[in-house]
């Protein structure tokens, strides 16, 4: 063979590798023996999955779980504290722990997510709080209408007029004279005292340490909370001081995750800036949001046959396609690994990716 083109069948062999390798860099598709009907992201290293109509947990290596349970219209509670929701035909609902075993029966008419090692339950002759073993432990008699799980010994409750906040003795820790408390998060959460109102920011005593001033506020996250300006129609940024640490100057924003929230402009385009307020990401995105796991799913309009479709991928803290828009929908990363959907043989279908 000639010798030029022998070299020049062995630069095209390894043109091919690298495409190849490259190609293959973009993600890694996980799973692939398992057909999902409809799938949810990873919490606690664990997976819900539907397969021939009926909901499975599935383990971070993609192995199913053993109890199995028919899908109806209701999405169960996922997996909090080493507990997942499962439920009989008839509505009734217990737990499972992370090998699959019920260790709470299937007894209660209606149940809430684990929160402090307690969850909320209801069955004929109990409504309270039980514990991970399934311990009825505090029975509240209806008393209140709307529980949330408990946050560092405190749930929020609500009488269906007034909300305030019990510990996990039953005793009321915030007096029930808000109009409305929203989930606690990183110690405060945003509350204000009657309907026609305004929001403030108060900690896990009941005491506001932002005043309530403020139209529409976001909960806390890293130390900031996002905060929506009337006069300007703006969103900006408060301290937990109640400063303001970054002007309101955008048509919208997300929280802070990782360092970066993402805000849009007056052009519907979406960017990242930093807790400082500059702007790390330029406004580029149709739609993007929070970052989990250094990576941030982010989507772009493209055209196709003379109309425009939304695709997704995945950037990185500057702003780099990690994984480049292909998806119809894509999930954030947890446990290393994200839920996407994409075309596949001219249909739809669900599938996990992780990173190569």
């Amino acid at each position: 063979m000639n010798l030029k083109v022998k070299v020049f069948l062995i630069g095209l062999q390894l043109i091919s590798t690298v495409l190849f390798s490259q190609k293959n860099k973009d993600y890694k598709t996980l799973f692939e023996s398992l057909n999902f009907e409809s799938a949810y992201p990873f919490q606690e290293r664990k997976a819900l999955v539907c397969i021939n109509d009926y909901y499975q947990y599935m383990d971070n290596k993609g192995s199913l779980l053993p109890f199995k349970f028919k899908r109806t219209s209701r999405l169960p509670l996922q997996f909090n504290f080493d507990r997942a929701e499962v439920y009989t035909r008839s509505g009734k609902s217990g737990f499972i722990n992370g090998s699959g075993k019920l260790v709470i029966d299937t007894l209660y008419q209606n149940v809430g997510e684990f929160g402090d090692s307690l969850a909320f339950a209801v069955r004929k002759g109990f409504y309270g709080f039980m514990d991970l073993q399934g311990k009825e432990v505090l029975p509240i008699d209806k008393r209140y209408r709307v529980t949330f799980p408990f946050y560092k010994g405190l749930s929020v409750v609500s009488d269906g007029q007034k909300y305030g906040a019990i510990n996990k003795k039953g005793i009321v820790a915030i007096a029930l004279d808000f109009d409305e408390i929203e989930t606690f998060h990183e110690g405060f959460a945003a509350a204000r005292k009657t309907k026609d109102g305004l929001w403030g920011v108060i900690d896990v005593t009941g005491k506001f340490v932002i005043e309530p001033k403020y139209k529409i506020l976001s909960r806390v996250s890293e130390g900031l909370i996002g905060f929506y300006d009337e006069k300007s129609d703006k969103w900006g940024f408060l301290n937990l001081h109640g400063s303001v640490v970054i002007q309101p100057k955008y048509a919208n924003s997300g929280d802070f995750h990782e360092g970066l929230a993402y805000v849009e402009n007056d052009q519907s385009q979406i960017g990242y800036i930093d807790n400082t307020g500059k702007q790390i990401i330029d406004f580029k995105f149709y739609e993007a949001w929070d970052f989990s796991e250094g990576l941030a799913v982010a989507t772009v309009e493209k055209e196709e046959n003379g109309s425009q479709r939304h695709l997704s991928g995945y950037i990185d803290k500057k702003g780099n396609w990690i994984f480049k828009p292909a998806f119809s929908e894509a999930n954030r990363f947890s446990d290393g690994k994200a839920l996407v959907l994409e075309m596949y043989n001219n249909h739809l279908r669900w599938k996990f990716i992780s990173k190569p």
